[in-house]
């Protein structure tokens, strides 16, 4: 075997790992509604009283831990969200966008007395969030099947 033979041989077994990866990657089809519900909770929350609030924020920590133990327990890795790729525009522009939105929200509803706000926003969160999570998830996955790393 040749030097470029051997060369076009080993490329194509790192084309194919890459893309044998980027099918692994998959999460359940229910994470990222699961994380919408959370983050859009974290939003509806703030019409609670202060302790209900402190229990939603230990659903949401105990949520996110089990949706990262699930992922790892589907995928066997975890992979940061603001990992540099076509990914990291995704998760920027998520949360700029939740953050934007929750703030909007809080103004309405302890300035402006808007009762609704918190919840109206939260479903548009949630959507937003799943969707954004579908995207984020094929950003990564395109990276890994281009040659991107972890």
């Amino acid at each position: 075997m040749t030097r470029d033979e051997d060369a076009l041989r080993m490329l194509a077994e790192l084309e194919a790992a890459n893309a044998d990866l980027a099918e692994r990657v998959r999460a359940p089809v229910w994470y990222h509604p699961a994380l919408g519900l959370l983050m859009g909770g974290l939003c509806a929350v703030q019409a609670a009283p202060v302790p209900g609030m402190y229990a939603y924020y230990a659903v949401f920590i105990t949520g996110l831990i089990l949706l990262v133990r699930a992922y790892i327990k589907r995928t066997g890795l975890w992979v940061s969200g603001y990992r540099a790729g076509r990914t990291r525009w995704v998760s920027v522009g998520l949360a700029t966008i939740t953050t934007g939105l929750m703030l909007l929200s809080a103004w309405l509803f302890h300035t402006r007395k808007e009762a609704l706000a918190p919840f109206v926003f939260a479903g548009l969160i949630a959507v937003i969030v799943t969707i954004g999570g579908f995207v984020w998830e094929a950003a990564f996955r395109a990276d890994l099947r281009d040659g991107g790393r972890l």
